[in-house]
């Protein structure tokens, strides 16, 4: 109906105010007996009648902002899931070209008798495949699926990974992607760091949990020239390369874990950004706006 709902929700409720003041002002000026309309009870019928009508309006128009909330954010969740399916058929095309070339290797030793060989390859064979594997599982399936395509994507890249989850998280529905869009800047800012670097390519990811608070670590090599202080990094806008419009990730990072009441805690030393962010577990589990 309306080709702009957020426009026309603004517009609704400016009419309704000016209503609202317009009658409020009449009785005013009725007390002194200046601007009266000549029938005062039609008047006010008709400017009541008009708020009833907008407040009918505005009901349909808040319908309107919920369903098009829900359906931008089951777009999100859409799309989180689709980039893990298009990870797995790549991962999939790759260990298939793998697979093929190491039967190759195995089927040639076979042939010559060489069974212990055979057996040492195997097993080089399949610590490779532990060091490379994720098993992910943070009780949350849209962060399962944010790590698993964030870690990979950094292995892909040459970045020696190391993940660790002791924590169950529970966390309501309309929470869920703030806490993607932290852990996700997190890791960006991390994978981006890393590849700035010609060596020592390192992240360590931490998912833990205290009686009050979930808490969650990122830490990677960094190559940084200057000692920069730590809450600088947090400023809109900053970015260690100083190039505008960079620099966004971990201010949203800030905001979101202070709006759930939140701690962050960044330490730069010896050559390693080690960021660790706390959110107390109500704040996720209930209807903390």
């Amino acid at each position: 109906m309306f080709k702009n709902i957020y426009k026309s929700a603004m517009l609704i409720y400016v009419i309704q105010m000016v209503l609202i003041v317009i009658l409020v002002n009449n009785n005013f000026m009725r007390s002194l007996d200046i601007f009266q309309p000549k029938s005062q009870e039609l008047f006010r019928l008709t400017i009541g009648v008009l708020i009833f009508v907008l407040n009918l309006f505005s009901i349909f128009v808040l319908r309107e902002l919920y369903r098009r909330f829900k359906e931008e954010r089951q777009y999100l969740i859409n799309s989180l899931k689709f980039r893990y399916i298009e990870e797995q058929n790549r991962i999939y095309r790759k260990n298939h070209h793998d697979i093929k070339n190491h039967l190759m290797v195995i089927s040639a030793l076979l042939k010559e008798k060489k069974y212990e060989e055979v057996e040492e390859y195997l097993s080089s064979y399949l610590d490779e495949i532990d060091k490379n594997v994720f098993n992910i599982n943070t009780g949350v399936s849209e962060i399962d699926i944010l790590l698993y395509s964030k870690l990979s994507n950094a292995k892909s890249k040459g970045v020696d990974v190391k993940f660790k989850c002791t924590a169950e998280i529970k966390c309501s529905q309309k929470h869920v992607l703030n806490l993607v869009s932290i852990l996700g800047n997190l890791l960006d800012n991390a994978i981006e760091a890393c590849e700035e670097m010609k060596h020592d390519k390192y992240i360590e990811v931490e998912i833990k949990e205290d009686p009050i608070d979930y808490i969650f670590r990122v830490k990677n090599k960094y190559d940084f020239e200057q000692k920069i202080p730590a809450r600088t990094f947090f400023e809109e806008g900053f970015s260690t390369k100083g190039e505008e419009g960079r620099g966004e990730g971990l201010y949203i990072v800030k905001n979101i874990t202070d709006k759930y009441n939140g701690t962050i805690n960044l330490n730069t030393d010896e050559g390693y950004f080690d960021i660790t962010v706390e959110i107390p577990k109500f704040s996720l589990e209930g209807d903390c706006n």
